[in-house]
């Protein structure tokens, strides 16, 4: 561990908590924890990060508290109201109403304001249009005691609370107080949400599906037989452990009261006992806060912490030892306990909805709302190789996106059929077996699947798209003749949900609105294929006019990004390095690439040695040495030093990019659909025609229109179901990419890819977090052909090695010190001519859209303008490329180039 170590996390987090008020302060915590040294950075990081909310930009908690007396006027508590943040009506306070004893006031207070806290965190990662507050009643005699007059009185002084807050704060069940007391709660203040327009809805069987999504997300969909142990088994914990034993799996089940501990096909624990210490893959917690002490937390023998308990761990000191020194995955409460929350919101925003739903339908939608969000903060956590708590800020949603529940009305429309079979339920005895029953199907239900937008076409139906799509010109419409279960059809389906993918759908549903589009991504978050790991670099520098006007177009839309998506709230952002080409080409072939380049508009210019020093002092223009067999240096044989500096290149984030592309697919009306594997394609056995997919599952998908084949390192599997094969080769090729932190005066470096002598690297600073990251230009580093399911996604050593030495060369002074941090990807390389296979194949309807090389990412939305001008026989007067549609078409024979890298 060095002081580099936090730069990764920290040029991401530069956009958590998206457009929250706090940005601007958590950007000084993130330099302060940059100056941190081993892991003392992610405990003071963490610390900020959950403190920031609160304390920024003004913020402060806001606090209000009341006497509640019983009909004889003694006291039976104090009613705490806690929030994150002052109290509006615009976006309105919201958290359950929590009845419990302490042990002293200051004890109710401080857990009624880190419980408000934990709902900020709740609302912020799910958009629910809400902001994080608590209600809590501090008991002045055990609860046991309390009569329903005495609850009745409770809720009386809750009325008077809200009533005068007027739409400022909203709230609903938690520990103690039931759906009965809301109806009450209800009956004198509008000021509820929970459930009361859907008796049949339960808020704790809302909870409890969202805790069993997130199970299913963190053991990817393979629960059954696994052992959990669940502690609490009350209205939520009883319907957790009975849906993981509907699942096939291990239950031991743990609660102060045995009588509950005791349901069918659960085994139970003795709560005395160190139940704690019982190996098992998950501990899911659905009880009181601080459950895990320090002591408790040494002791744990599982894999995974997953659960409903708000604040599980009594200490920082706890979380740490179960994170840091067991390697524990500790998913937080924020994300796993948040189906109340999602419920509220479908309550609040889309009402009639909410009220006409079978509760089966309210509990998927939540079920796969948390498991997709569990599914991103896992692969972002692991990206980052940090746990999961410390990367809930990344995984928080805009407040300029619809909030959770105003989709649940287009998730419901595209899932009629499902909600139809469902039975209406009107008592908590039928609720609860109804559920019990409906948790057998919940492991296929809660498997992600992003939300269709709320303007999109979802719910149309096949013919009236086919009516719209008929008429454009060139495009082509046939019918699927498929037999088996049908989970879907599109106008046109797109595999693979990368940058290729979701420029695609955006860049057809833009000039054809009435054109449905279905996006099939196999990862269960964006970002986990080649598009995650790209590093974004933008340049014109390119062998073949051609690819120079494609790159171009590219980059106007990088450079114009938020006017791209037509978003003005769109979170990525160019920013310009300029880059310098030392590829050892002489002063002529050099000034004739600049000579091009001005062709094309773009500024460069020839640099020579003494330029060279003169801008950038701290680079060596010598040549990397070359040595002979004996290990003796030999002379360059090179010529003079001599470089181009192309101006206007830069980069930008690919991950924030993936982000906000698949925003504007939502907001025109393309689905997008995560977790989504596909076995083959399918055609048609009269006339050999592509009409859709088969998914894993053997359910099929059907396209009136194309099927587009943007899978990444998969597209030669998918290709083979039907024997399909292209004029030029593309194969799945391991990439090594390294990183570390430098000094201030490195991050006014350009981009350089450095080929003066045998080195064959790039390096490129970014400057928002002081680091280098760094990788190949070289045949040697892009040679090992791998399985996309199996592959080594570290750096090697030997590769390192090779690249420090190559870097070190070029940067005699670059600081030795600091950890050396890098992954491996894939790029799918063309192994003929490193450009990629676009067009229609010869299987009728079936387009290629493969083999970029490493150029991927920096043509994709200008890929995604020929696709669908190549699908539609339609252009639009922005956006759009002019490159000949044939140029990379799938047939063609390859282009004659000098070498072979993904540079050339």
């Amino acid at each position: 561990p060095s002081p580099a170590e936090p730069s990764p996390m920290a040029a991401t987090l530069t956009r958590s908590w998206l457009g929250r008020a706090w940005r601007a302060e958590q950007r000084s915590t993130m330099a302060t924890a940059a100056s941190l040294v081993g892991s003392e950075w992610r405990r003071e990081l963490t610390k900020a990060m959950q403190a920031a909310p609160p304390g920024a930009a003004g913020r402060s908690p806001f606090r209000l508290s009341m006497q509640v007396k019983g009909s004889d006027e003694a006291a039976l508590g104090t009613l705490h109201l806690a929030a994150a943040a002052p109290l509006s009506s615009s976006r309105p306070g919201n958290g359950g109403m929590r009845l419990w004893s302490y042990v002293s006031g200051t004890a109710a207070e401080t857990e009624a304001s880190k419980l408000a806290l934990g709902m900020e965190i709740k609302h912020a990662s799910f958009n629910t249009g809400f902001s994080g507050a608590k209600l809590v009643c501090a008991a002045e005699q055990p609860i046991e005691a309390w009569s329903g007059d005495d609850k009745q009185r409770l809720m009386d002084a809750a009325a008077c609370m809200l009533t005068e807050l007027d739409g400022a704060m909203f709230t609903g069940c938690d520990m103690n107080t039931t759906t009965e007391d809301m109806d009450y709660l209800a009956e004198r203040c509008p000021f509820v949400l929970a459930a009361v327009g859907n008796p049949s809805c339960c808020p704790n069987a809302a909870t409890a599906h969202g805790v069993l999504g997130a199970l299913d997300a963190t053991f990817s969909g393979e629960v059954s037989g696994k052992r959990f142990v669940v502690h609490g088994c009350g209205n939520v914990g009883r319907t957790v452990a009975l849906g993981l034993v509907e699942r096939g799996a291990e239950v031991l089940t743990v609660d102060l009261d045995a009588a509950r501990a005791a349901l069918p096909g659960c085994k139970m624990l003795d709560a005395g006992g160190e139940w704690w210490a019982t190996p098992c893959d998950a501990l899911v917690p659905c009880s009181a806060s601080g459950l895990l002490t320090a002591e408790r937390a040494g002791q744990l023998q599982c894999e995974a912490i997953v659960g409903a308990t708000n604040l599980p761990f009594a200490s920082e000191e706890a979380q740490a030892v179960a994170e840091r020194e067991l390697g524990i995955t500790f998913v937080p409460e924020g994300i796993t306990s948040a189906g109340a929350v999602i419920v509220d919101s479908i309550e609040y925003w889309a009402n009639d909805a909410f009220s006409a739903a079978a509760p089966p339908l309210l509990y998927s939608f939540t079920a796969h709302v948390v498991g997709e969000k569990v599914s991103r903060l896992i692969e972002l956590a692991q990206r980052l190789n940090v746990p999961p708590s410390l990367a809930v800020p990344l995984v928080a949603e805009s407040d300029s996106s619809s909030p959770v529940g105003a989709r649940f009305e287009e998730w419901r429309t595209s899932h009629a059929a499902a909600a139809a079979s469902e039975p209406a339920l009107s008592d908590s005895a039928s609720r609860e077996l109804l559920a019990r029953a409906f948790l057998t199907a919940q492991a296929s239900r809660c498997q992600p699947e992003l939300l269709v937008a709320r303007n999109g076409v979802a719910g149309a139906s096949a013919s009236a798209s086919a009516s719209h799509a008929a008429s454009l010109s060139g495009a082509r419409r046939h019918s699927s003749a498929s037999s088996g279960r049908v989970s879907g059809r599109a106008d046109v389906v797109v595999v693979g949900g990368g940058i290729m993918g979701l420029n695609i759908a955006y860049q057809l549903r833009r000039r054809s609105p009435d054109l449905s589009v279905l996006v099939l991504e196999r990862a269960p978050a964006l970002g986990a294929g080649s598009s995650g790991y790209s590093t974004g670099f933008q340049r014109a520098y390119y062998s073949f006019d051609e690819t120079m006007a494609f790159a171009l177009d590219g980059m106007d839309a990088y450079k114009n990004w938020s006017d791209y998506l037509r978003d003005g709230e769109a979170n990525a952002s160019f920013t310009e390095t300029g880059a310098l080409w030392m590829l050892g080409y002489d002063g002529s072939q050099n000034e004739g690439m600049v000579q091009r380049l001005a062709k094309f508009g773009v500024a460069a210019e020839q640099i020579d040695e003494a330029e060279l020093g003169r801008r950038y002092p701290m680079m060596s223009p010598e040549p990397f040495p070359t040595f002979d067999e004996d290990g003796n240096e030999t002379p360059h044989a090179g010529g003079a030093f001599s470089a181009v500096y192309e101006h206007g290149c830069g980069h930008i984030d690919s991950s924030t990019c993936l982000e906000d592309l698949l925003r504007a697919c939502r907001r025109d009306g393309a689905e997008v659909r995560l977790n989504q594997r596909v076995h083959r394609f399918v055609t048609a056995p009269s006339t050999g025609r592509c009409t859709g997919v088969e998914m894993a599952d053997g359910s099929l998908i059907e396209a009136g229109v194309a099927v587009v084949n943007a899978s990444g390192p998969w597209f030669n599997k998918l290709n083979s179901t039907v024997g399909l094969s292209l004029s030029t080769t593309a194969l799945p090729t391991r990439i090594q990419v390294g990183h570390k932190w430098i000094p201030d005066e490195y991050c006014s470096l350009p981009f350089v890819a450095d080929g003066w002598g045998p080195s064959g690297i790039y390096f490129m600073p970014r400057a928002a977090n002081n680091q280098l990251v760094f990788g190949s230009v070289a045949h040697r580093f892009e040679s090992e052909i791998v399985d996309p399911d199996a592959y080594n996604a570290s750096l090697d050593p030997d590769v390192k090695q090779d690249y420090l030495n190559c870097l070190f060369h070029r940067l005699p002074n670059l600081p030795r010190e600091g950890e050396i941090v890098g992954f491996s990807s894939m790029y799918t390389v063309n192994q003929d001519d490193v450009h990629p296979m676009i067009g229609e194949t010869r299987v009728a309807g079936l387009w290629a859209c493969n083999g970029f090389s490493g150029h991927g990412f920096k043509l994709a939305p200008a890929v995604g303008s020929l696709v669908a001008q190549q699908i539609t026989g339609a252009k639009t007067d922005a956006w759009e490329t002019g490159v000949p549609h044939d140029f990379m078409g799938p047939y063609r024979e390859p282009l004659s180039l000098k070498v072979k890298t993904h540079f050339a």
